[in-house]
């Protein structure tokens, strides 16, 4: 852990912050079922890379007697929306241990939060003062009336994440689509070229151009690794996109049906070399660019990458709203284990702080930049 330090305190209990994940947490978490019944559910297996990236973060913990009772994260993904520098907390790693993780059987309102004390769960009203203003959670002195947002992907059949957000004063701006892409058999493509670092500036100046109509686009980890891979043609990049290996755990498939046709599929040979019934192993595709009027082009890249890479299935998150997701709506050819696996959707939950109405308004007339690796 880092720079642990105790923000309050009352009675027993206590509410800590730390810069990075300690080791209980990373514990909990990866023995934490993510995703929701009736639903793909999974256990992450990789978590610790990406607890760990980005120049700031902060782990908020509420223990009881010294004990972890839940945990919440904020990530820091600073960004300029309407021409305003502002900071962007990316609230993740939500955690409540038993006795807290009552199972609710509705989504609430902010009508509902009236009798905050009655109301509000435990976590919730340690973390609230945090959320209306993170920059406490800096130390040292910080500006009173610093921009801000918090903002958090919320599967919309989470109702614990919710609710727990509606306590933080989170609100949606927005739906997103979570799907996958797959090839069975993914054919090379010989076109594919990775960007060296002297062509770094130009394609990200391209990749820059075609989200200037999004929020929260956030270009840091972009050509982490070497792994931006691109289509030319006359000499300029026409498809693009950035890849980040992930493994899941597989806990359920999301239905007995799904279930049973999981495990048929994988009896058969050349299917068990490429999936396995109980893990999944693919590729998060982020800062997807298509110049227009080159979609095949970009179906080629991803299909190429998969077979340079030896993968066979790769997530992709996006705006509904967005031009992007227009693509995969319209072409579609999305692979056999989309039919299997489906879409998810998410709210785009957000609070702003010290916003101007215009700039705030923007959150609500454009769409939202997601990056499939930090919400895998």
């Amino acid at each position: 852990m880092k720079n642990s330090r105790i923000l309050l305190t009352y009675h027993d209990l206590t509410v800590e912050v730390e810069s990075s994940p300690g080791v209980e947490l990373m514990e909990h978490m990866h023995q934490t079922v993510m995703g929701q019944p009736g639903g793909l559910q999974y256990h992450h297996t990789d978590l610790e890379e990406r607890m760990k990236s980005g120049d700031e973060n902060y782990f908020i913990y509420l223990r009881k007697s010294g004990k972890m009772l839940g945990s919440v994260g904020f990530c820091s993904k600073p960004t300029e929306t309407a021409g305003l520098a502002h900071d962007s907390w990316l609230i993740r790693y939500f955690s409540i241990k038993a006795p807290f993780r009552a199972v609710p059987k509705k989504r609430k309102t902010k009508a509902d939060l009236k009798d905050e004390n009655k109301r509000t769960s435990v976590l919730g009203r340690f973390i609230q003062p945090f959320s209306a203003d993170p920059s406490q959670l800096r130390e040292g002195e910080t500006r009173a009336d610093q921009p801000a947002i918090i903002f958090a992907i919320i599967d919309q059949t989470n109702l614990r994440s919710m609710n727990f957000s509606v306590q933080m004063g989170l609100e949606t701006v927005g739906s997103m689509a979570g799907f996958s892409f797959s090839r069975m058999q993914p054919r090379r493509s010989k076109r594919i070229e990775t960007v060296e670092e002297n062509q770094q500036a130009v394609i990200l100046k391209q990749i820059r151009e075609f989200y200037k109509e999004y929020t929260l686009f956030y270009s840091d980890s972009i050509f982490k690794n070497n792994d931006y891979y691109v289509i030319k043609e006359g000499g300029r990049m026409v498809a693009g996109v950035q890849i980040y290996p992930v493994d899941w755990k597989i806990v359920d498939f999301g239905s007995q049906l799904t279930n049973r046709a999981v495990r048929l599929l994988t009896r058969i040979p050349w299917v068990r070399k490429r999936i396995a019934p109980d893990k999944i192993s693919f590729l998060a595709f982020d800062a997807i660019y298509c110049e227009p009027g080159f979609e095949k082009a970009l179906y080629e890249l991803m299909e190429g990458v998969l077979k340079r890479t030896g993968n066979y299935i790769a997530m992709m998150m996006m705006d509904l709203e967005s031009d992007l997701y227009a693509i995969f709506r319209d072409r579609r050819k999305l692979g056999a284990l989309h039919k299997i696996m489906g879409t998810s959707y998410a709210d785009i939950r957000v609070r702003f702080i010290h916003m101007p109405d215009a700039v705030r308004q923007q959150f609500y007339d454009r769409p939202t930049y997601i990056p499939t690796y930090d919400n895998s």
